[in-house]
């Protein structure tokens, strides 16, 4: 999988909307984090943070679950089986000018991908080093090598823009469209 490949219509429409009104509910929990990492040049220190949940980590041989890890077993399904190295959804805010974080890569796993899923339709955007952009549609999901760079963008349109974000290695039987 070398350019990025875009899938719309992940779910059902039953399944992406229940997904949807999860995370927007008043009781999903969420935390505040910064977005990257270090030091971006441009990037102001206050345009640099989200809410995040993570859903599951695998680090140094532990593992981590969210008790709401079952509330994505449809889009994780996609890639069945797999090793899941982290799944994490992002809620940022809308500015009043597109921020672009800073160009990166999740994971530097051999045989990794990287996928994201777009939970709602709004202005912001993926972007890759190449200049290849891919909006923020919802229901859609972009699967490309953890290798390749990209960042993501703020909206302008909606109070947020919510990515769920996997890293994983796909099974030999998942979809040939997950396959790197």
């Amino acid at each position: 999988m070398n350019p990025p490949r875009i899938i719309d219509h992940l779910l059902s429409a039953d399944d992406h909307a229940s997904m949807l009104a999860a995370v927007e509910s008043h009781d999903f929990p969420w935390e505040r984090s910064a977005i990257l990492a270090g030091e971006f040049p441009g990037l102001d220190p206050h345009d640099n943070l989200q809410d995040v949940h993570g859903f599951y980590a695998w680090r140094n041989q532990r593992i981590f679950r969210s008790p709401h890890l079952s509330m994505i077993a449809s889009v994780l399904a996609t890639f069945e089986p797999m090793r899941l190295i982290k799944a994490k959804l992002n809620r940022t805010y809308r500015r009043p000018r597109h921020i672009e974080y800073g160009l990166h890569v999740d994971t530097r796993r051999r045989g990794a991908i990287t996928a994201i899923y777009y939970l709602n339709t709004n202005n912001g955007y993926t972007l890759f080093e190449d200049g290849t952009r891919v909006a923020s549609v919802a229901n859609r999901m972009v699967l490309f090598n953890a290798e390749l760079r990209h960042t993501g963008a703020s909206c302008t349109d909606t109070p947020t823009r919510l990515v769920l974000n996997l890293n994983l290695i796909p099974g030999p039987g998942a979809s040939p469209d997950t396959q790197r």
